[in-house]
């Protein structure tokens, strides 16, 4: 009997730690998942940044490769397919 006592002390005790454990994990887990967000929402934000960069750097490398006289002939076709595009949407909307 004195055996059966002691094997269950040690079994709660076993189960006390395990729980202990367990609460720690969940802590743990809760305090990564938080973190997780943080770091999505900086990760974000900094692709936000980078895609603004690139597309500085695109118009940059536009105007380094084109003339005056090329970039303004590129508006002026630009200007014409807008024109265009304005027209069909009068269109669909008649």
């Amino acid at each position: 009997m004195e055996d059966l006592h002691t094997s269950l002390k040690d079994l709660q005790f076993s189960l006390q730690t395990l729980l202990k454990k367990l609460v720690d994990v969940k802590k743990e887990n809760e305090e990564l998942k938080k973190e997780n967000e943080g770091l999505k929402k900086i990760v974000s934000e900094k692709e936000r940044i980078i895609s603004s960069n690139e597309e500085q750097i695109f118009t940059a490398n536009i105007n380094n490769l084109y003339s005056d006289e090329q970039k303004q002939a590129l508006q002026s076709k630009i200007d014409a397919y807008l024109k265009d595009i304005e027209k069909c949407l009068a269109l669909l909307n008649a």
